[in-house]
């Protein structure tokens, strides 16, 4: 990338967002207030969450030949889970090499040490995610593989065709989205996996999401930015990773009639699916906030409750660490 594109862009950058500023002012103080109500939360920068980033090594027991279904009565959510987790030792890699691409073209040494923060964070996601994987008893669905291999063709060809703003917009599409799935989380920890080892991987993963939310924007933001351009790239993202997932969950249903049986057929399928789709509007406001031209994740609170969850995460990376070394 040249360093006259890099200029443009950003001349570009300053006028959108006087264009926009003067547009919504005061359509804008409306809407940011209707989002703090759905919240729950006043957002202000008073309070803002800081920016820790702690890269926790962990060790999770992953009993082998795990059932696919493990969370009991609701098999479409333990078959999204398992997409979600499949497609990040692709995705995950992608961000990493997007992120390393964009390092050269940063001027703020505090924003650099945040990008290597986040890339050691999502380099230890992947590996677990990679080890919970194996740890799947998933021997009767061979069409996975072929799924697989064609979302990292996907990923790599991203890396060598793109450029790096559509890169760095597409990691901001999915950190957006993630993170707006671990609010929704924290609110409703009913949702997360039954499953013991399950629970404590993802647990720990939407308290790193929330950790490192800012980097992707950050960086897209002082690279490149651009309003439009990250929406509707940042949308695609969202388009093509949720679609990934929806297929795993859709042939793992489909390859699995006996599971299907077990919890009522369709009539239970449609039964779970009117729940599912209540939860959907309930994370959708979190989503749509993300979309508004005054998104930032820095005005998401670091409330109590996530401060806890981290510190757990980080008591029991220091204790896997103490039992290592033993």
């Amino acid at each position: 990338m040249g360093q006259s594109y890099l200029i443009e862009l950003r001349v570009r950058k300053s006028a959108e967002r006087r264009q926009w500023k003067a547009r919504f002012r005061s359509m804008g103080e409306v809407v940011r207030y209707a989002c703090r109500l759905e919240a729950g939360r006043l957002l202000c920068d008073d309070h803002r969450m800081q920016h820790d980033i702690t890269v926790r090594r962990m060790a999770f027991d992953f009993p082998e030949g795990l059932d696919p279904d493990f969370t009991p009565g609701s098999p479409e959510r333990s078959y999204n889970f398992i997409g979600l987790s499949l497609l990040l030792p692709y995705l995950e890699p992608y961000l990493i090499r997007t992120m390393k691409e964009a390092k050269s073209h940063l001027m703020d040494s505090d924003l650099v040490v945040d990008l290597e923060n986040f890339c050691a964070q999502e380099g230890q996601h992947y590996r677990q995610h990679i080890r919970f994987n194996r740890s799947l008893r998933l021997n009767g669905y061979p069409g996975l593989e072929e799924l697989e291999e064609e979302l990292e063709a996907d990923y790599q060809r991203f890396s060598r065709t793109r450029s790096i703003r559509f890169n760095l917009a597409y990691a901001e599409g999915f950190e957006a989205l993630t993170t707006a799935f671990a609010l929704f989380v924290l609110e409703n920890p009913d949702e997360l996996p039954e499953d013991t080892s399950a629970n404590e991987l993802f647990r720990w993963h939407i308290v790193e999401e929330l950790e490192h939310r800012t980097v992707a924007f950050d960086v897209y933001e002082n690279v490149c930015g651009g309003y439009f351009y990250r929406l509707a790239v940042g949308m695609f993202a969202q388009w093509h990773f949720l679609r990934f997932v929806g297929r795993v969950a859709r042939y793992m249903l489909q390859s699995s009639p006996e599971t299907l049986e077990k919890y009522g057929g369709r009539d239970g399928l449609k039964k779970r699916r009117r729940a599912d789709a209540a939860n959907v509007l309930k994370i959708l406001p979190k989503v749509l906030r993300t979309y508004l031209p005054w998104y930032t994740p820095h005005d998401i609170v670091m409330t109590e409750q996530m401060h806890e969850a981290a510190f757990q995460q980080s008591e029991r990376a220091i204790r896997t660490s103490r039992f290592q070394e033993k």
